[in-house]
């Protein structure tokens, strides 16, 4: 047994006395089952007899020369953000899987529109020999040129836990990656984006990059997909008066039937929007961009904090939106 799985083995009880329900009533309950200490200890060692090799590419030829990083380490430190942007500028990003059976149609979809997306995903759910399929789907994330984050051990709320109970969130979530994908994650979305200064400074001092969100999907308040759509479009309408800018990052969840369902309405109500402005002159149309990058601003020696709106230059947004207007004018006439 590591040093490492020796620690977590001795402080896991810790974690799982403080998440067990509380009479209080305020508490929000983790989405799994808790694990005892030695169910924990058991899950993060790698099974020899599944353990599967931390291949990226499937022996593709990366792009551009060097290899991507589906794990996203040159965004690591960054201030954490909910992705203002002063530009039509969208990313689409996904909580709580994987799930085979909605994760993959996701996948497809996403494929079928070019978009590349970020996965927020339970360590949980790629721990141990029971959960093979579901690594071996995370890989096929990354293969497919998708990012993936970290959403703690086992969604639990992270206000909720003390300093020593946060890091095994962490320290869990971190080696269910490492029997993945030989490495770690750096981008963090905290579940039901409950942070404060307590755990902003935790995940900093962890050098993770919190990604939040400012744009719902509604997929945990209706199972309509029309509904869905209904909300997704009202809030592209709020966000065009916002002060801090139009676009932003959004959030659905591919654990959800519903979700496999509205994610083309989605799409297709973007490339809508475009298509009503491929021809008013000056209106920059809706660019939905591969990975948060675009959001990340480093946090160098500050205390953590949200980053700033982002302003893109005039080069930068002529260059995207050629590309985007390109495109539209292929699925709009």
């Amino acid at each position: 047994m590591s040093t490492r799985t020796a620690s977590i083995a001795l402080t896991v009880l810790l974690l799982a006395a403080a998440l067990c329900p509380r009479a209080t009533g305020h508490a929000q309950a983790p989405m799994f089952n808790l694990l005892t200490a030695t169910e924990a200890v058991a899950a993060i060692q790698p099974d020899a007899a599944t353990a599967e090799p931390a291949d990226l590419d499937d022996g593709e030829a990366p792009g551009e020369g060097q290899a991507r990083d589906p794990l996203a380490s040159d965004m690591a430190d960054g201030l954490w953000t909910r992705g203002f942007i002063q530009h039509r500028i969208v990313h689409f990003t996904f909580d709580d899987g994987p799930r085979p059976s909605t994760t993959r149609p996701i996948l497809d979809t996403l494929d079928q529109y070019g978009i590349k997306a970020t996965f927020f995903v339970v360590g949980r759910q790629l721990a141990g020999r029971h959960h093979a399929e579901e690594r071996a789907l995370v890989r096929e994330m990354a293969a497919r040129g998708h990012t993936i984050g970290s959403h703690t051990w086992d969604h639990s709320n992270l206000t909720q836990l003390s300093d020593e109970q946060i890091q095994m969130q962490i320290d869990l979530s971190e080696d269910a990656f490492m029997q993945t994908f030989g490495e770690r994650p750096w981008l963090f979305r905290p579940p039901y984006g409950a942070r404060d200064r307590r755990v902003d400074h935790i995940l900093a001092e962890n050098h993770y990059t919190e990604v939040l969100w400012n744009v719902s999907g509604w997929d945990t308040l209706t199972r309509d997909p029309d509904e869905m759509l209904t909300q997704f479009q009202a809030q592209l309408d709020r966000q065009e008066r916002h002060p801090r800018g139009p676009g932003g990052i959004i959030l659905v969840h591919d654990t959800h039937e519903h979700t496999v369902e509205a994610l083309p309405m989605m799409i297709e109500a973007l490339r809508g929007r475009n298509c009503e402005l491929l021809d008013q002159p000056g209106e920059e149309l809706w660019d939905i961009v591969d990975d948060p990058r675009i959001f990340y601003s480093a946090r160098g020696n500050r205390d953590p904090r949200m980053a700033p709106s982002v302003q893109l230059d005039e080069e930068t947004i002529a260059a995207r939106q050629a590309i985007v207007r390109a495109q539209a004018e292929t699925y709009c006439r």
